[in-house]
């Protein structure tokens, strides 16, 4: 038997429940619907979401869909039984699946299911018990007897006997029997004090009910019972709850009635005994408690019957249930929807339209459905559509009054009225998680149909199933009308996102353009970060078919001598695929072939600027160049740039190539980066989080400020709530249990303030996500975020308050235009320190000041996570050239095992060693030789290879099953190879088959079919396998590319492969030989002399390909010794597993914080919304940092002022800063100040000047020169001022250099000072004598 929970009775063969797997609740099945009901309220109360589109078109007896429950403020399933409609409203009648109560929902509170929320079952069930038949009491007056006779509706004291019995119960167990379509039979037994009583036989034995075989002539004699069992108190009889009575709904419904609910009881605490008063009740149920809150009700209007009062006399308190609705209560009438005065006016009308005789009433059901069919032929349909064996209307007079409503008022039934007037709602990039930035207004499109390219490309990217992504929808109508154009999106390296309609405008427009040009050249350059994407960019070309009009060429040059020169570009070539490497070649050599490029395009302009910035300087000027000629005003102009990530480099490229720029971020985190937010990181106790974080809080701001505070957790929001209420005088909160405020709290949060407010809202990351909220100025992480994606959703909250690149500031204007300061607050405890290190990595591209103590714990964490690598091979560009490409991601080992790494191979001196198999241009697998041939490395394999020859000369026996792991051979040509089985796929009864196998001899691994494979004896297992991985020292791929370019590797192999070469091995690791050098030579016959005929190292360089790499040894010897070191201390035992290191590593870092000063906090700077800052943030010291003593620490966390010098001209003054290669550079220039930042030498340095005089904002700019940033102030007005700066600052002077030329000025421009100060003589206000 299984638990049962009973929720509604409405007779014995209706009953609603749920079955319950274990004697306390399933916890686990109660935890899902509670996540589910939690999802549903936050997807429907979604205020980013367009909810037309959720809101049904049309309603159907028996749909499925969702329903507001006003009592429980929640969103639940439902399925419609009826549907109420007129020309003014619609209604429905639902059953709520999962709470097993019926309500009347208007149609505007109605939502189609979403297919994700019909996975779990309907979590209510409808029972009957099985076996027995109802029974009524017949009185004949005339016999003056009573008797029992069988019924088809069960008696209302039935039910109510059925009712208090189960309130009495202790437990309610049932078994499950048949299952029909509408309902469950069951048998019933319910525990009441000790004994266990099963429902079907105490009701036949209190002659409610007869088994199904038949009423006996003994059992129709009525017998007298107690009338306790009918005028039982509702509330005298608590009901039972177990350990979820807060979570779960009661276990039996406080109501009774008939399935339809046929009347009105009126409400009282307790249930009259009165048999007319049970048959007409309608059910008053109990709503069920929300499963996430207990919420706490007025009584009020219900929406499914009256409201009703139960007193629960056990625990002395009173709960008082009410649900509102539109119907009204009338003690002596039925509930009348609102539209029922009209209905009785139309009854009256019917009466006396029917004595006129114009209205037919067909008498029978046959009439009736004819006059109907003929009707709905002649008249609009109404909108609500049923199920053809559903009637819509209960009744024909029912009909009948709907038809005359429709005919005095013409229109059809429309469930939702104000849904036809709503204009469409234009898209809005925001709900999409898309940050627009834009010169000019973007219309997005929305699918392939309504895109900005030709028909041939729709053709091409339909064939290919491309879809447009949302930053494709927004992008494409910018780059179509040939606008610069700057992409963030994470399909950045997928070249259709921008090719389609980069292609189409320069079908349409650049190519006509280009035959009134007199120049020649390309009109399009499409920069790639390496051949392989250039490659691949071009195999697309060929794809779509535009090769034939735009004749694209591939370039690349490598640093050969002469080669740029040689370099021939067709005459008709229109579009230039290269690298920046290969185009600042061809400028130097053919810059006359590009004087009329319209169109530059940077893929992966992260990428590009990463690898080549200086490359992309040159070309960045030469495209400027051309493009602000006279010749080019009336050409096109574009520039396009698309990346993955958003980099310095990209600011300045928007800043100073791209007028009129649009801007498209598809990625969060990306776009807090574009929009300059401000991090901030403080190191805190988990105890002391809340104090740490209110005083990170300015409540008595000079501006109106508007903070987010983001917890992880419905409790931690209360709780945090609880503390900044007392602090702030405006304070909201929201979780998932207070969805149904959604709408006060964002609009009491768009309401304007003035200065000196201070809004917060306490929210979670899933509700933030829901609120729209877009115009915050800061956001405090008390929970940690566990994600850089939800890092970054949480700060596209400030999105309206982001920096717009797109936008120009008027220089009488400097500052008004420009954006509050934004700043994200992260809090970082012991607690959440093992989920630092992913939200670190991006941290640390925001220049924000980390700590010394996390980025310790993020290596200790990488370490850890390396040394756990031992079933991975060692990096193989690790071997090749000395460095991984991006460690980060790299799936292989990094580091050195001896266990895994020691070799037996030679590590020094001359070997003899034959290519077989060449991988790449400086790695190949090979067969070394040895010097004498009776030893089995050499003359073993060699008789070996005999004696498998003549072994296969007599017959070659196929191998008869084929097991992964095993030896077979393989021929090739007239070799016989040994071959080891690496992976065997599924055959699903094919005969013939491929397999994958390694060549143990020769190297190479390769798919060979299953029937080529032969038997191997096992006398030729025991040589074990001859293949050695070679590597070439010294050299690698020109430009820092990653991979050998296959022409290098193709002419690699054709010069080595099958020739004996002599090299020098300087280093082995495994199954791995360094070599340095490796020369080809060639012995002179009968004499001893031998001849170098080339050595590889050459060979590779001479491709114009490579360039050396003389780090490469020294890094791999580094890299062993370090790890060498580590490994000596290490016991027998084996390293501890990666959770025990990671714990390790928390405990450390923990006790760290637990050690330092917890209330000493430095003070946040104010925000000062007109001054916005550099990238870099303001020093934030934790307590950590204030008790380190480490000075190299303490450098790192405060930002110094750099040395600068200046002079100046009759119209700029040019300030140098002295910092050698500064790194993450960035200058703004004010009216009157100026403001550079940046890094150098692993500090941070700012230099805030506020000049003496005014300056032309727009036309400032400034350059590296000799490896130092240099400063064009241009002066406004122009003259000579007396002083850079209006106070004395030390870090700043004059530069003496340029002394000479300041005495070189005509005797007109010279002025003295008419104060001759203490000395009583005149100083040239010119002089360089004070350090200003």
């Amino acid at each position: 038997m299984l638990n049962i929970s009973i929720l509604r009775v409405e007779s014995p063969s209706g009953l609603w429940g749920r079955v319950v797997q274990g004697p306390g609740g399933d916890v686990e099945t109660t935890d899902r619907y509670d996540r589910l009901l939690a999802q549903m309220n936050l997807f429907y109360h979604d205020l980013t979401r367009d909810m037309r589109e959720l809101k049904p078109t049309a309603l159907a007896v028996g749909q499925v869909c969702v329903v507001y429950w006003s009592v429980m403020k929640s969103w639940c399933r439902a399925v419609v039984e009826s549907i109420i409609a007129d020309s003014v409203s619609c209604q429905a009648r639902c059953l709520l699946v999962d709470q097993g109560e019926r309500l009347i929902v208007p149609s505007d509170k109605i939502r189609i299911a979403v297919p994700s929320f019909l996975q779990l079952p309907f979590w209510v069930r409808r029972f009957h018990l099985v076996g027995i038949e109802p029974t009524t009491l017949r009185v004949s007056v005339h016999e003056e007897k009573a008797r029992l006779i069988p019924s088809t509706q069960w008696d209302s004291s039935a039910t109510l006997y059925l009712h208090n019995l189960l309130q009495a119960s202790t437990r309610t167990e049932a078994v499950l029997l048949e299952s029909l379509s509408d309902s469950t039979a069951i048998e019933l037994y319910l525990t009441v004090g000790n004994v266990k009583i099963c429902v079907k036989d105490d009701l036949v034995a209190k002659r409610f009910a007869y088994y199904s075989g038949g009423l006996d002539e003994a059992d129709r004699s009525p017998v007298m019972l107690s009338s306790s069992i009918l005028t039982q108190s509702v509330g005298s009889t608590s009901i039972k709850t177990t350990a979820q009575t807060t979570q779960t709904p009661p276990a039996v419904s406080l109501s009774f009635g008939s399935a339809d609910g046929a009347g009105d009881c009126p409400s009282s605490p307790q249930v009259s005994s009165s048999a007319h008063c049970v048959a007409v009740s309608s059910p008053v149920k109990t709503p069920t408690p929300s499963p996430l809150t207990s919420v706490q009700h007025e009584p009020e209007a219900s929406e499914g019957g009256s409201g009703s009062k139960v007193t629960n006399q056990q625990n002395g308190s009173e709960r008082r249930v009410g649900v509102k609705s539109s119907w009204t209560v009338d003690p002596e009438r039925r509930l009348q929807p609102p539209a029922a005065a009209q209905h009785r006016k139309c009854r009256r009308l019917l009466t006396a339209f029917s004595g006129l005789g114009f209205v037919n009433r067909a008498s029978g059901d046959g009439g009736a459905a004819e006059s109907r069919l003929a009707e709905e032929e002649t008249s609009p349909s109404p909108s609500v559509d049923s199920g053809p064996a559903e009637k819509t209307w209960r009744t024909e007079e029912d009909w009948a009054c709907s038809r005359l409503l429709e005919w005095l008022n013409p229109g059809s039934l429309n469930p939702d009225p104000d849904a036809a007037d709503d204009p469409a709602a234009p898209s809005d990039p925001t709900k999409s998680g898309i940050l627009v930035h834009s010169a000019l207004p973007v219309e997005p499109c929305t699918s392939l149909d309504d895109a900005p390219i030709t028909d041939a490309l729709r053709w091409v990217l339909r064939k290919k199933l491309y879809a447009p992504s949302a930053a494709d929808r927004y992008s494409w109508p910018s780059v179509a009308r040939g606008c610069n154009t700057v992409i963030v999106s994470p399909d950045a390296d997928r070249p259709l996102g921008y090719f389609a309609p980069l292609i189409s405008h320069i079908l349409l427009n650049s190519i006509f353009a280009s035959l009134t040009s007199s120049a020649a050249g390309p009109v399009a350059v499409l920069l790639c970060p390496g051949w392989e994407k250039v490659q691949a960019v071009y195999d697309l070309l060929e794809e779509t078919s535009v090769a034939a009009v735009l004749h694209p060429v591939i370039v690349l040059i490598g640093v050969g001598k002469g080669e740029a020169e040689a370099v021939r570009i067709p005459k008709n070539c229109l579009l230039l695929v290269t690298t920046p490497f290969s185009l600042v070649r061809l400028l130097a050599c053919h810059c006359f072939l590009f004087l009329r490029i319209y169109h530059l395009v940077l893929d992966e302009a992260d990428q590009l600027f990463t690898l080549a910035p200086d490359q992309m300087a040159t070309i960045l000027q030469h495209f400027q160049k051309v493009t602000s000629s006279e010749e080019m005003a009336s050409c096109p102009q574009q520039l396009v740039a698309v990346a993955k990530r958003w980099t310095g480099h990209m600011e300045g490229l928007v800043a100073n190539h791209m007028p009129c720029p649009c801007v498209v971020v598809a990625v969060p985190e990306e776009a807090a980066l574009y929009g300059n937010v401000q991090q901030i990181i403080l190191m805190t106790l988990e105890s002391s989080k809340a104090a740490v974080m209110l005083s990170a809080l300015d409540f008595n701001p000079d501006v109106g400020l508007k903070t987010l505070i983001v917890a992880n957790s419905a409790a931690e929001v209360e709780d945090v709530f609880k503390v900044v209420s007392n602090k702030s005088a405006f304070c909201l909160k929201t979780h998932e249990g207070l969805t149904h405020q959604f709408d006060f709290v964002v609009q009491q949060w768009r309401k304007g303030i003035g200065p000196g407010t201070h809004i917060i809202l306490v929210t979670t990351s899933q509700c933030l996500m829901c609120l729209g909220v877009r115009d915050a100025t800061c956001v405090v992480h008390y929970g940690f975020p566990p994600t850089p994606k939800q890092f970054g959703v949480r700060l596209s909250c400030m999105a309206e308050s982001f920096r717009n690149l797109s936008a120009r500031v008027p220089p009488e204007d400097p500052t008004g235009s420009l954006p509050r300061l934004t700043r994200s607050v992260l809090l970082i405890s012991e607690r959440n320190a093992c989920h630092v290190v992913g939200v670190l990595r991006y941290l640390g591209r925001t220049n924000a000041p980390l700590p010394p103590e996390l980025l310790s714990f993020a290596r200790g964490v990488h370490a850890a996570r390396e040394d756990q690598k031992t079933d991975r091979p060692l990096c193989s560009y690790l071997k090749s050239f000395g460095v991984c490409r991006d460690g980060a991601v790299c799936p292989d080992r990094h580091r050195f095992l001896p266990q895994l790494d020691r070799s037996v191979l030679p590590a020094s001196g001359v070997i003899e060693v034959v290519p077989l198999h060449v991988k790449t241009a400086s790695v190949f697998w090979g067969r070394l030789v040895q010097k004498e041939e009776e030893e089995e490395g050499g003359g073993g394999f060699r008789r070996m290879a005999s004696e498998m020859e003549a072994h296969y000369a007599n017959g070659k026996p196929g191998a008869g099953e084929v097991l992964q792991g095993g030896f077979y051979a393989v021929q090739e040509d007239e070799v016989f190879h040994r071959v080891k089985i690496l992976s065997v796929p599924d055959r699903r009864g094919r005969l013939f088959f491929s397999v994958l196998v390694r060549f143990i001899d020769v190297g190479k691994e390769d798919e060979v079919k299953s029937h080529q494979l032969l038997q191997l004896p096992e006398r030729f297992h025991a040589l074990p396998g001859q293949a050695v991985e070679v590597i070439v020292c010294r050299v690698k791929p020109v430009d820092g590319e990653t991979d050998w370019h296959p022409k290098v590797t193709r002419a690699i192999n054709r010069r080595i492969r099958g020739l004996q070469h002599r090299a020098r091995a300087v280093f082995s690791l495994g199954n791995t030989v360094f070599v340095d050098p490796m020369v080809c030579v060639t012995q002179l016959p009968g004499m001893k002399t031998v001849i170098n005929e080339y050595s590889v190292q050459s060979e590779i360089l001479n491709t114009g390909m490579g360039v050396t790499n003389q780090q490469h040894l020294d890094l791999l010897r580094a890299l062993c010794q370090e790890d060498e070191a580590g490994h000596i201390s290490e016991s027998g035992g084996g390293p501890p597993s990666l959770e025990v290191r990671i714990k390790a590593e928390v405990e450390v870092l923990a006790e760290a914080v637990r050690a330092a000063e917890v209330s000493w906090l430095a003070d946040l700077p104010p925000l000062e919304p007109c001054e916005p800052l550099g990238p870099v943030a303001p020093t934030v010291r934790s307590p950590l940092q204030a008790s380190q003593a480490d000075l190299e620490s303490a450098e790192q966390l405060v930002s110094f002022h750099p040395l600068a010098r200046w002079y100046q001209t009759p119209d700029s003054a040019i300030v140098t800063v002295k910092l050698r290669n500064p790194e993450s550079q960035r200058c703004d220039f004010y009216a009157d100040r100026v403001v550079y930042s940046g890094r150098a030498n692993g500090r941070t340095y700012r230099a805030d000047l506020l000049l003496h005089g005014d300056i032309a904002a727009d036309c400032c700019c400034w350059e590296m020169k000799s490896n130092e940033p240099v400063l064009k102030l241009v002066k406004q007005p122009q003259g000579y001022w007396e002083r850079l700066l209006r106070t004395k600052n030390i870090f700043v002077s004059y530069d003496t250099d340029h002394i000479d030329e300041d005495e070189d000025r005509s005797p007109s421009e010279l002025h003295f000072v008419e104060d001759t100060g203490k000395d009583n003589r005149y100083v040239n206000s010119e002089s360089g004598s004070e350090s200003d």
